[in-house]
């Protein structure tokens, strides 16, 4: 039987060469592959796949705005991030989203697809390599309150706007920074306060006089 596979990457070379990799695997058949959040999301209502490998950066949205809207929209479909972020926080993140795995760009191809079956078969798959980083970051204590959190100028200056109702590319217009900057340094504020949503951040951010 074949694992059925959609491949979501915004670098078209990124996506050719995952294909030719996976092509060449007996049992892996790649169905589909999106450039844009915008493009799976639509794709997806047509046709899912057993596993879609999803990057977690996108210049339209992220990986974890996309697994939140895709996991229940199509609860038997397995994610497994792809990407060359190693993060520990957004490893945890994406993994506490319910993402069935996480793997590094780098990755062997034998490992990859040791990954794609493993969450194909309903377990999970970390990468090796990552998995200290993980752990660490599991029992790393975060600031014990708002007050300790320390801030750069560029993240008090992105809170603000957000307060204010910015999308990051209305944001990134006003700074002259693109998309990708912006949400980088969004996800860099949700993880210093705790929370995976803007509502949450603006409402610990007025609550401690960080904004208006």
């Amino acid at each position: 039987m074949n694992i059925n596979i959609s491949i979501a990457d915004d670098h078209p070379i990124v996506v050719e060469g995952l294909r030719k990799v996976l092509e060449k695997q007996a049992g892996l058949k790649v169905i589909a592959s999106y450039l844009s959040g915008k493009a799976l999301l639509e794709g997806l209502q047509a046709q899912q796949p057993d596993v879609l490998l999803l990057d977690i950066r996108f210049p339209d949205t992220t990986g974890n705005e996309l697994a939140r809207t895709i996991l229940p929209l199509y609860p038997l479909l397995k994610i497994l991030v792809i990407t060359s972020v190693d993060d520990p926080f957004d490893v945890r993140d994406m993994m506490r989203l319910g993402c069935s795995g996480y793997v590094q760009k780098t990755i062997h191809p034998h490992l990859l697809v040791e990954a794609i079956e493993t969450v194909h078969a309903g377990g999970k798959y970390l990468q090796p390599s990552l998995r200290e980083g993980v752990i660490g970051a599991m029992l790393r204590p975060r600031a014990t309150s708002v007050k300790d959190i320390l801030l750069t100028v560029r993240e008090r200056e992105v809170l603000e706007l957000i307060s204010e109702g910015l999308t990051n590319s209305d944001i990134g217009a006003r700074l002259h920074l693109s998309h990708r900057t912006i949400e980088n340094h969004r996800v860099s504020l949700y993880q210093k306060f705790g929370v995976n949503n803007a509502v949450s951040l603006v409402k610990l951010a007025v609550q401690h006089r960080l904004v208006q």
